[in-house]
């Protein structure tokens, strides 16, 4: 068995290195490590701290049905579980994509990863959907089921997300070159076939259908709100405009450079300098392809009104009464009942904390 992988190998690799020859470019991969090895450290501390930031303020206020919080925090906890998965990419990037941690770890953190990507992605979009209908529908049978509903998405979305992963990572393997790696090896007689349809099934339900489902749900949402010409009508707008391009930006030059590269060689034959550029840049696409970490708890947390007012609402619970007590006494304050605390805050900021119909929309 052991010599025939071994046979399968070396077929495979001396496959690999006649379809994806490379040209001697003067390419720095000193300064690539450097700039990898930053993106990936910003990329971990602010997506761990935003999204752990998310789940606490939504823990705190869980007795509080609100309309779309369900997708927000399971969003959360699926990008926790990519920023989790990143030290493991980092020093495989670091140690030129030599594989420290065994045979179980090079299927469970592939398997592990994509499933957290997958989830991450289609609770946007169902939180995308979710959103223009409760601004939008007056169905009896919504308004009495919503909560329903949002958890039998979220399990369906958490079970779909558990099993596309599988076809990639059946094909995982950890091999012995020079140093150990974590390849995808699926048989040599069929390599482009699995290697083209892993690909365009990742890039078809990972990206197209989903970016085409957020682009018209979130348009349809951005016209029914200019329509009702309130006063922040137009930064509702921008703001529904920038969910649509960061994730079209966070995932589009991904899937475009993988797809180029598995077409490469065997499908279509690109420039020899530009396929260098490609494999050069491949690590670094990737790593950006996480930027959405970073930005879900931004855009859809930070900037909502809503939830900057339940995260003052949280912290004040820690607040101890004495100093709550000498805060009464200097100046007016209004009850905020979710927590049974009293507040003094701006008046626009207790007003976006009582108004839970702001959340409808941010």
């Amino acid at each position: 068995m052991a010599d025939e992988n071994y046979h399968n190998l070396t077929e495979l690799l001396d496959f690999l290195n006649n379809t994806y020859s490379l040209c001697a470019l003067d390419l720095d991969e000193g300064v690539k490590k450097v700039f990898l090895f930053i993106l990936y450290l910003v990329t971990f501390v602010l997506g761990l701290a935003g999204n752990l930031l998310v789940v606490w303020v939504n823990w705190q206020s869980r007795r509080r049905k609100s309309s779309i919080n369900l997708y927000i925090l399971n969003m959360a906890v699926a990008d926790l579980g990519v920023v989790f998965s990143l030290p493991f990419w980092m020093l495989e990037a670091m140690l030129d994509y030599t594989w420290l941690w065994g045979k179980f770890l090079c299927k469970f953190t592939h398997y592990f990863y994509f499933a957290n990507m997958f989830s991450s992605i289609y609770f946007l979009t169902a939180l995308s959907v979710d959103r223009y209908f409760t601004l939008t529908s007056s169905s009896i049978f919504w308004q009495q089921n919503q909560q329903k509903i949002r958890m039998a998405v979220c399990i369906a979305i958490w079970v779909i997300s558990a099993i596309f992963p599988i076809p990639e990572v059946i094909h995982m393997q950890l091999v012995d070159i020079i140093d150990p790696e974590c390849m995808f090896m699926a048989p040599l007689e069929t390599y482009d076939e699995w290697a083209l349809a892993v690909t365009l099934m990742t890039t078809i339900l990972g990206f197209l259908l989903p970016f085409i489902i957020i682009l018209i749900f979130n348009v349809l949402t951005a016209c029914h709100i200019r329509k009702s010409r309130r006063p922040e009508s137009n930064r509702h707008c921008r703001l529904i405009y920038a969910y649509i391009l960061t994730f079209l930006l966070s995932w589009l030059p991904y899937h475009s450079t993988q797809i180029a590269l598995v077409l490469h060689g065997s499908y279509i034959y690109l420039n020899c300098h530009a396929t260098a550029i490609f494999y050069f840049l491949y690590d670094i696409i990737d790593c950006l392809s996480l930027f959405h970490c970073m930005a879900n708890p931004i855009l859809y947390n930070i900037f909502s009104k809503d939830f900057r007012g339940r995260f003052i609402n949280a912290v004040v619970k820690y607040i101890p009464k004495e100093k709550q007590g000498n805060a009464n006494q200097a100046e007016p304050s209004t009850s905020i009942t979710d927590h049974s605390v009293v507040i003094t805050a701006e008046p626009a900021v207790l007003t976006n904390i009582v108004h839970v119909s702001e959340d409808k929309v941010m």
